[in-house]
């Protein structure tokens, strides 16, 4: 009788054992499986964001398309700093997250596709190139380090020799593609932009530096004038910039310099929760049509 009741009572406690152990499991399990929804929706969620905040960013290339079409309309024949696309959108507050956003006009840079042989104002910005990088102290070796793509046959001191003006080059389309050191490239990538043609310089958007190099020489008390002057008015043609200059200066070469810009450069940036992304584009505008989108990357 007792070896009977120390049997039942075993077969209980082994019945309890294996019940506790699969109560366990079954815990274990549970806390897994929410554990691995838990991962799965906060990664569902964050794809979410990141998909929200890339489509922001790339709604603010069309908000830029359509300032500048906006603007256009108003005036295509010359670009200046106080028109409406000039002035950057702030971070601006949107549900969980914010928007910001830039527009560039960047024939205010010295476009480096101007030096193919095909531009019709090679000269003049050869000769402004090389007045900037006189103007930041860069050695002749890097001048010619810049130009590895364009230096088969082209004749810097003479662009306009048979050799150069025979050569068939595409555009340079990046400027990490330039075999120059990195302290030469952090002083020149301010003054430099490769477009997908030649384009004339603006003298309305020019930096300071970038716009010192069509002077044959000036002095910086007189380029102040002139940057304080186009501050007041911008400049409506190039004659009216000839009349506005300080006396006693003067351009070396007026080929290749203008107005007015067709190339623009968009940068947004937008969050959404934690996640956030970047959009840029390289926009064309034409005169009364919207502007094209040239490239545009969203990451």
């Amino acid at each position: 009788m007792k070896a009977a009741m120390k049997n039942v009572s075993f077969h209980r406690g082994g019945a309890l054992i294996i019940a506790m152990l699969i109560a366990t499991l079954a815990a274990a399990v549970a806390v897994t499986l929410i554990v691995n929804e838990q991962r799965w929706l906060a990664g569902v969620e964050a794809q979410r964001d990141h998909a929200q905040a890339q489509a922001l960013a790339d709604a603010g290339v069309q908000w830029a398309r359509h300032i500048l079409f906006q603007d256009a309309r108003r005036s295509d024949a010359i670009v200046h700093l106080k028109e409406s696309w000039a002035f950057p959108l702030p971070p601006t507050p949107i549900e969980n997250g914010f928007i910001e956003g830039r527009i560039t006009d960047l024939q205010g840079r010295f476009n480096l596709n101007n030096l193919l042989p095909t531009s019709r104002s090679k000269r003049a910005d050869v000769e402004r190139f090389n007045r900037l990088c006189r103007q930041l102290e860069l050695d002749d070796n890097t001048r010619q380090a810049l130009f590895h793509y364009y230096l088969a046959g082209l004749d810097f001191d003479n662009p306009s020799s048979p050799s150069s003006a025979s050569l068939t080059l595409p555009p340079l389309f990046d400027l990490s593609d330039l075999a120059l050191p990195a302290t030469a490239m952090a002083r020149l990538a301010p003054h430099l932009i490769t477009l997908p043609e030649p384009t004339p310089l603006n003298v309305n958007t020019a930096e300071r530096g970038t716009l010192k190099a069509i002077f044959a020489d000036i002095r910086d008390d007189d380029l102040n004038k002139i940057l304080a002057e186009r501050d007041k008015r911008p400049f409506y043609s190039l004659e009216e910039f000839r009349r506005r200059l300080p006396p006693d200066t003067r351009l070396l070469n007026e080929d290749g310099i203008g107005v007015g810009s067709r190339y623009f450069l968009v940068t947004v940036r937008a969050r959404q929760g934690d996640a956030r992304a970047q959009a840029q584009a390289l926009l064309r505008r034409e005169p009364k049509r919207w502007p094209e989108i040239v490239w545009k990357t969203v990451e």
